[in-house]
């Protein structure tokens, strides 16, 4: 049986899920064994609350769990572990605790690397733990996932510096997005491997969870990582005609107003529902330099895109060319996506990120599936080749 061990900071159970919860099912399903670890919380996240932990329905289980014979989960408070104080000095002084929660995985990680065949850490607090990666599973192959740009996530500087240091610790970096591919391409081996859908979930039919009102448009938000909220208040106040929904966990209380909707986390088959019979997507994201990534890598993108919707967001992320996704600025934006027709895309499903990310060696044959050097610096970045259709 072939052995996966994922270390990210999600949990294996909880209600959003992200992708590599998706890639850690599907390699499951094909008889690979995974070990899911679930990294970067410590005793503060114990004594001050942790926002992150409202995604899951009951208290995470410390320790060794076995839920079935393809899958251990591991998880533990550590000492600490990274996090940005706002005030520089704070932060630095905090950094220095690290090799606290380097320590404190290593015991835990050093017997399920050694039995690895495939080793993958996802962007995030376990990028410190590459090291350790290479350390202990060197017979495995070792990916950095990067699934979103730390920078833009209020990470730490140590953790920054942390990730482009330690690239060497890893056999390949896989992103879906060309954007922050080129923030890697100083390594040997960078592929783009796209992120999916379910789309054996998505396909089947859902209750229709809204009420709706005549000559009243339905606007999602599925999703409030990086949440612009100013820009939300100013979409709910020039549109009267429109109700506001959105899913997500929030940090604090959010503002009221008789057509914004705030529902709270939400599992998938709930998201999906609201996806489906909206007219129109939003994303948005705090518009910062970078953000253009999360047209490729955001999930409720992916699915507002195999839906159909026209998308809202900033300015940033119409520069991928797509026409279903329309600016602040765009001249008569929410005009145009009121008029918008459905254009469903046909989006991969997981299960072909996971035959992507087990695929070893350099992609073969690189001269037909390399990126354009025009659009990714030092062309090293590659499109690995599909294993079979995901249809």
């Amino acid at each position: 049986m072939k052995r996966a061990v994922i270390l990210t900071g999600h949990f294996p159970n909880q209600k959003r899920r992200p992708s590599l919860l998706w890639v850690s099912h599907h390699l499951q399903k094909s008889g690979w064994h995974v070990t899911h670890v679930t990294v970067g919380f410590s005793w503060i996240s114990q004594v001050l609350g942790d926002p992150r932990l409202t995604s899951l329905d009951d208290k995470p289980c410390t320790g060794v769990w076995h839920p079935n014979p393809n899958l251990t989960t591991i998880f533990g408070y550590a000492p600490v572990h990274p996090i940005n104080l706002r005030q520089t000095w704070l932060t630095r002084l905090a950094q220095t605790t690290w090799p606290l929660f380097t320590a404190y995985w290593e015991r835990r990680l050093q017997g399920p690397l050694r039995q690895a065949d495939l080793a993958m850490c996802e962007s995030g607090p376990p990028i410190l733990l590459a090291p350790t990666l290479a350390h202990h599973a060197q017979q495995a192959q070792r990916i950095y996932r990067v699934n979103d740009d730390i920078r833009l996530l209020n990470a730490p500087d140590g953790l920054i510096a942390a990730e482009q240091r330690n690239l060497e610790c890893f056999t390949r970096i896989s992103t879906a997005s060309p954007v922050l591919a080129k923030r890697f391409a100083k390594h040997t081996h960078v592929t783009l491997d796209p992120m999916g859908i379910p789309k054996s979930l998505v396909n089947h039919p859902h209750a229709d969870p809204y009420k709706h009102s005549p000559n009243c448009k339905i606007v999602v938000c599925a999703g409030t990582t990086q949440l612009d909220v100013e820009a939300i208040m100013r979409i709910a106040t020039s549109r009267p005609n429109w109700n506001v929904h959105i899913l997500g966990r929030l940090k604090k209380l959010p503002p009221k107003r008789g057509n914004l909707f705030w529902h709270g986390e939400q599992n998938f088959e709930k998201t999906l529902a609201h996806i489906a019979h909206a007219d129109i997507g939003l994303s948005p994201y705090l518009d910062k330099p970078g953000i253009e990534y999360q047209v490729t890598n955001s999930n409720r993108m992916l699915l507002y895109r195999h839906f159909g919707l026209p998308i809202l967001g900033p300015d940033r992320l119409c520069s991928s060319g797509n026409p279903s996704i329309f600016g602040y600025n765009t001249p008569n934006a929410m005009d145009l996506c009121e008029e918008f027709p459905h254009r469903p895309e046909d989006i991969p499903d997981w299960s072909e990120l996971a035959r992507r990310l087990v695929q070893k060696g350099v992609t073969d044959p690189p001269s037909e599936v390399s990126t354009d050097p025009a659009t990714i610096s030092k062309s090293r970045v590659k499109t690995v080749p599909a294993l079979a259709s995901s249809a």
